[in-house]
C-alpha cells in the first residue's frame, strides 16, 4: 500500500508506475548491508524477483537496501530481503540469466531479493507492487532471437538513433513490456518502448520499425 501524505490517490498510482519502470531501466545500484556499501549489478527474473551474487557478510544481516542508481541520487531506494539459492538445478538459470547480462560473477553468494518496502518520489510503496511476473517471460528467449536476427549494424543503428550511443557488438539479452535490455560490451543499456506493450508481436514489430528507419 503507498502512503501518501497530502497527495491524491491518482497521483500515488503514477508514482508506483514510475517507480516500477525505473527499476526496470537499470540493472546495478548500490547495494548497503549494515555498515558496507559495494556496487551491485542486478537482473530481473521472470517472476519479477531481482537476481544478483553478493558478499557472504552480506547474508549475515537483515539490514539491507539497494539503492538505484546509487545512493548520492537514489531515485528509488529499496529495503529487501536476501533469499540465498544454489547455483544449480531449476535455480540455477536465474543465475545464468544474470551472466548473460553481466558476464563472470566475482561473488559466488547467489540471492533473490526480495523487495520488502520502497521510497520513491516522497511516497513509500508496498513492494509487492514492484515484482510483476514479466508477461513476455514464456517467449523471452525466441524474442530476443527474433530481434538480434536483425545484426549488429541494426541494432547499432537502433542504440544510435534511440540512445544516442554507439554501441559495440549490441545483443538484446532480455524483453519485456515496457522496453528491451541490450548488452554493450561494459553495460546493459535499455531501450524503453514508451509505452506498455502487452502483445510481444507488436514489439517485434516496434523494433524492427526502429531498425528501418
Amino acid at each position: 500500500m503507498v502512503r501518501m501524505t497530502q497527495r491524491p490517490f491518482d497521483e500515488g498510482e503514477t508514482a508506483i508506475e514510475n517507480a516500477y519502470a525505473l527499476l526496470r531501466s537499470w540493472t546495478q545500484g548500490l547495494f548497503r548491508f549494515d555498515d558496507h556499501v559495494q556496487n551491485l549489478k542486478y537482473v530481473i527474473a521472470p517472476n519479477g524477483q531481482l537476481i544478483a551474487p553478493v558478499m557472504v557478510a552480506a547474508l549475515q544481516t537483515s539490514d539491507t537496501a539497494l539503492y538505484i542508481p546509487d545512493d548520492e541520487s537514489p531515485a528509488l531506494q529499496l529495503l529487501v530481503g536476501l533469499e540465498p539459492f544454489e547455483d544449480r538445478g531449476e535455480a540455477g538459470s536465474l543465475a545464468d540469466r544474470w551472466r548473460i547480462h553481466h558476464g563472470e560473477e566475482e561473488d559466488i553468494n547467489w540471492v533473490m531479493m526480495e523487495i520488502d518496502m520502497a521510497r520513491f518520489s516522497g511516497l513509500v510503496i508496498d513492494g509487492e507492487a514492484l515484482v510483476r511476473t514479466n508477461l513476455f517471460a514464456e517467449v523471452e528467449a525466441q524474442l530476443c532471437r527474433s530481434i538480434n536476427d536483425l545484426g549488429d549494424d541494426a541494432m547499432r543503428r537502433i542504440c544510435q538513433a534511440r540512445l544516442d550511443l554507439d554501441v559495440e557488438q549490441p545483443r538484446a539479452v532480455a524483453i519485456d513490456p515496457l522496453g528491451l535490455d541490450i548488452r554493450a560490451r561494459f553495460d546493459i543499456v535499455r531501450l524503453p518502448f514508451g509505452t506498455p506493450i502487452e502483445d510481444p508481436d507488436r514489439a517485434i514489430h516496434i523494433v524492427r520499425g526502429w531498425a528501418s528507419n
